[in-house]
C-alpha cells in the first residue's frame, strides 16, 4: 500500500485556514510557507481532475484530492441526535482510500495530532472556528446553513466562501513530495459565484 501522507497537512491547512511518508518525528515535516494566492471567479465550479473520485459521505464539509494517488482526506461534520453540531467534536477527519477499495480509515495518532486532525472552539450558538493540526494560522467557520446542512466557510480576500473541495499539485520526488500549489474551490455566499483560490506554497 502506498503510504504518502506527509504533504497533506499543507493541503488541509490551506483549505481550512488547508502523499510523502509519515515520519515518527513531527519536526521532520517541511516548513509550510505560503507565497501568496490568486483568485479566479467563474459561473461554474471548476473541476481540477475529472479522473479523481469525489467524496459523498454524510454531513460532508469538504474533501482534499491530490496528484499522487486517488485517496482523499474527508472532513465531515458530527451531528447530535437533535441535528445540531456536536459541541464536543463538531468536525471529524478521515481517509477514503480510493487507491484501494474506497474504504474509510480513521487517522492514526501521528496524522491526527500532527497533521490532519481538527481542533475547534465555540464562537457562537451553533458556530465553531476550526483549525487543522498541521497548520494553525488560518481557520474556517463551521456551522449549519438555513436548511440545516453543515458547511465550512473560509475568508478569501473580502469574500466569504463555502468550501467544496481542494486539490494539491505535487511532485513525488525524494522522501517528501514537493507541493507546488493548493487550489481551494467553493462558492461565494453573497454572489453565488464559483471561486478558486490558488495558494502557492514553499516547503
Amino acid at each position: 500500500m502506498v503510504n504518502r501522507r506527509s504533504f497533506l497537512p499543507a493541503v488541509a491547512a490551506a483549505t481550512l485556514g488547508f502523499a510523502g511518508r509519515a515520519s515518527a518525528q513531527p519536526q521532520s515535516l517541511p516548513p509550510i510557507v505560503a507565497r501568496g494566492s490568486e483568485v479566479t471567479v467563474s459561473r461554474r465550479l471548476m473541476v481540477a481532475r475529472p479522473d479523481l473520485p469525489v467524496a459523498t459521505d454524510p454531513h460532508l464539509l469538504f474533501y482534499v484530492q491530490h496528484s499522487i494517488n486517488r485517496s482523499l482526506i474527508v472532513y465531515a461534520a458530527r451531528l447530535g441526535p437533535d441535528g445540531k453540531l456536536d459541541p464536543d467534536r463538531p468536525v471529524e477527519a478521515f481517509w477514503r482510500r480510493f487507491d484501494e477499495e474506497g474504504q474509510k480509515r480513521q487517522l492514526n495518532f501521528f496524522e491526527r495530532v500532527f497533521a490532519f486532525g481538527v481542533s475547534s472552539r465555540r464562537i457562537g450558538e451553533g458556530r465553531y472556528a476550526a483549525r487543522v493540526a498541521g497548520y494553525r494560522a488560518r481557520e474556517a467557520i463551521v456551522d449549519l446553513d438555513e436548511r440545516g446542512q453543515p458547511r465550512a466557510l473560509l475568508r478569501v480576500g473580502d469574500r466569504t466562501v463555502r468550501v467544496v473541495y481542494a486539490y494539491a499539485q505535487a511532485d513525488d520526488v525524494g522522501f517528501i513530495p514537493k507541493i507546488h500549489y493548493v487550489d481551494v474551490f467553493g462558492y461565494d455566499l453573497a454572489t453565488g459565484e464559483a471561486i478558486r483560490e490558488r495558494i502557492r506554497l514553499d516547503m
